[in-house]
């Protein structure tokens, strides 16, 4: 039996009630023994993972970027057009594997991820070149966080938890937000020491002797694999009006062509859209510029500089707990406008700032609105279009957000024909106020408004 295949459920002869169905009954019986509800698990598994994942690009690529100016001789911009096309193709290519993610096991798409990013990782020992350097992150790095990162362990704890489910999200997303804290720090000392080539060399180790295993190990579906319900609830769900029925019995052509059409008909999935669209990719345009603003603009050195970005990680880390918990205890519309509020205040800081302690305040901010960005989109999605098209959604929604990953070579570019960062920084702070704007004139769904 495959792990998208429903057995039938049981009957409590006592209560007359529906029991999950049960895969391994014996599974979960001696694990609620020990440990309680697996999905607590998962959710520390996801942290796991998405710690490591985002160490190996993410929070390396601004330590490392101007050791690849120098390495291949090439300016801010030719280095931003590397990030901006690899975050841009994740994007495009989400929906496919959004469409994987909702329609074969999860388990699967990680594996083969992580196997993925371990080949492009060791190809790093053999660039010797500019574009050698830009055709192996565009091929490897794109399509292997697409399997790894979010898109993979949001389905996941939606899976697991509805009423928990903002909480689940924010702790499971919070391993990047810890990887900025540690990872810049230890990225600098790579870099003085075995050089960043060597360090791709042991990210790839870290993928396949640590990421992969507990992949095989660790992951499993949906609670009915461990005979659970959501949440590790004794009861299922009260179930809302409309339930969608699993993505395995509504696979035909028609069924998928429909699914997409009701997301791109849906007035709300475009207001999400506008809103996110207008902040998403500055956080990576930060990450990987602010190291090099720093340095050669302010005269800090890059420890400095990584202490700003363990900043932002340290606060990203409150901002997921934080906006987890106001996504299932407040309106929807009020905690976006407080991430909105946070990103512009940020904005204006690195434009005025001049001291450390500004550029520390700067991070900080910019940090607590980033961490609450994916659990805030990923349970307004959920509650649009139900569990079971959520990872299709989700992929969708990076894929019209694809154009934002440009932020990275815009404020490149505006960097090198200015000669300074501050004209990027104002553009931001921009599109942060249309962000605001937007988001009071439109509706967003809170917990009443929820699709199963």
């Amino acid at each position: 039996m495959s792990d998208l295949e429903t057995p039938l459920t049981s009957r409590d002869e006592a209560g007359g009630k529906d029991l999950p169905p049960v895969r391994n009954a014996g599974f979960r019986q001696a694990f609620d023994k020990f440990f309680g509800f697996y999905g607590n698990v998962l959710a520390a598994y996801s942290f796991a993972i998405c710690f490591l994942a985002s160490c190996f690009f993410l929070h390396s690529r601004g330590v490392f970027f101007p050791l690849w100016m120098d390495a291949f001789e090439v300016d801010r911009t030719s280095i931003s057009l590397v990030v901006s096309m690899v975050l841009f193709t994740g994007a495009l290519t989400a929906p496919f594997f959004g469409y994987l993610i909702d329609r074969f096991p999860v388990k699967r798409i990680i594996s083969g991820g992580l196997i993925w990013l371990a080949i492009g990782y060791s190809l790093m020992q053999i660039v010797d070149s500019y574009l050698a350097f830009f055709i192996v992150m565009l091929l490897f790095q794109s399509m292997g966080w697409e399997c790894v990162g979010p898109l993979s362990q949001t389905k996941l704890m939606v899976n697991w938890f509805t009423r928990n489910r903002g909480m689940a999200l924010g702790v499971a997303i919070m391993g990047i937000s810890v990887a900025g804290i540690v990872m810049p720090r230890i990225a600098a000392g790579l870099s003085s020491t075995v050089g960043w080539q060597d360090a791709y060399l042991l990210y790839a180790g870290v993928a396949i002797l640590v990421m992969l295993p507990l992949t095989l190990g660790m992951v499993k579906q949906e609670p009915a694999d461990v005979g659970a319900w959501p949440d590790g609830d004794a009861e299922p769900p009260v179930a809302p009006a409309k339930v969608e029925a699993p993505v395995h019995e509504k696979n035909s052509r028609g069924e998928l062509i429909a699914t997409y059409r009701e997301f791109l008909t849906s007035k709300a999935f475009w207001s999400v859209v506008i809103t996110f669209g207008l902040m998403n990719g500055v956080y990576s345009a930060m990450a990987t510029h602010m190291p090099t603003f720093l340095t050669r603009e302010q005269g800090f050195s890059m420890i400095d500089a990584s202490y700003v970005l363990g900043t932002a990680g340290t606060f990203a880390i409150i901002g997921k707990v934080v906006f987890g918990w106001l996504m299932d205890h407040a309106d929807a519309k009020k905690t976006v406008l407080f991430a909105v509020v946070s990103y512009l205040i940020s904005a204006l800081v690195f434009m005025s700032g001049s001291s450390f302690t500004m550029f520390i305040v700067g991070g900080g901010l910019f940090g607590l609105a980033f961490g609450g960005m994916v659990p805030v989109r990923s349970v307004l999605l959920s509650r649009m279009f139900g569990v079971r098209k959520f990872s299709r959604a989700n992929g969708l929604f990076s894929f019209l957000l694809a154009p934002a990953m440009f932020w990275v070579l815009i404020t490149g570019m505006i960097a090198d024909s200015t000669g300074s960062y501050v004209t990027a920084f104002q553009i931001w702070a921009i599109a942060f106020g249309l962000a605001g704007v937007v988001t009071l004139i439109i509706k967003l769904p809170n917990p009443a408004d929820a699709i199963a």
